[in-house]
């Protein structure tokens, strides 16, 4: 499948990653943890740059690394008041959409297929594509919180639900490019985002050099 895009082939299905990829939300969910944090009575105050760290983490991960001493119970609880807060703030103060997002994915869909793939929670994908303005574009997403699988089983999930013959996955980090491998997918990798990774199979600087790239192949 590398070979698919080395070669120039053009893929029937663009599978893309939310966060690092399409925005960053980054803020909106360092609020809503510590809103949760506060609402549950514990003294942690998460920052930016700790929950930046794991961004692209299934969030039973991220609560591993930010709340060790949380029972199981504790913990299960805590991850529920989170995704309430997220419910209710993420439609309202969204995330920054990087340069290019929204027209790139305009033109895109004239000629392929959108998808989103995501480790976020259940619902998280339609309030972005709602606050982005992109949802007539999407022809279908999946997350973690819809499966609670990793991302290479929901990509397998999506090209057989779809019917998919040659996707390829975009996202911004290592694990990404691991999963898309598991997968038998090609990796673009998007340099602007959260992570890094040298391997790849074509990477770009921008979603517009992105979007010029997958317009121009024949």
């Amino acid at each position: 499948s590398e070979m698919c895009i080395r070669d120039r082939t053009k893929p029937d299905a663009l599978v893309l990653d939310m966060d690092g990829t399409l925005w960053d939300a980054v803020d909106t969910y360092t609020l809503c943890w510590n809103k949760a944090f506060e609402e549950v009575g514990v003294s942690t105050v998460l920052r930016r740059e700790e929950l930046l760290k794991l961004m692209g983490t299934p969030i039973d991960e991220i609560m591993r690394v930010i709340t060790p001493g949380m029972t199981s119970e504790d913990r299960e609880k805590f991850v529920a008041r989170v995704h309430e807060i997220e419910a209710r703030e993420l439609p309202v103060r969204g995330g920054r959409l990087f340069d290019g997002v929204k027209v790139g994915i305009e033109r895109l869909s004239t000629i392929y297929r959108l998808f989103l793939l995501s480790n976020c929670e259940k619902g998280e994908l339609q309030i972005f594509a709602k606050f982005a303005e992109i949802e007539e574009w999407i022809s279908g997403s999946i997350s973690f919180g819809d499966t609670y699988l990793q991302k290479g089983e929901n990509m397998r999930l999506l090209q057989q639900r779809f019917q998919l013959k040659s996707p390829v996955y975009i996202g911004d980090t290592d694990g990404d490019g691991v999963q898309a491998r598991l997968a038998g997918w090609p990796f673009v990798f998007v340099r602007y985002g959260f992570g890094s990774t040298d391997r790849f199979d074509l990477a770009f600087d921008s979603f517009s050099e992105l979007t010029d790239y997958f317009m121009n192949l024949s």
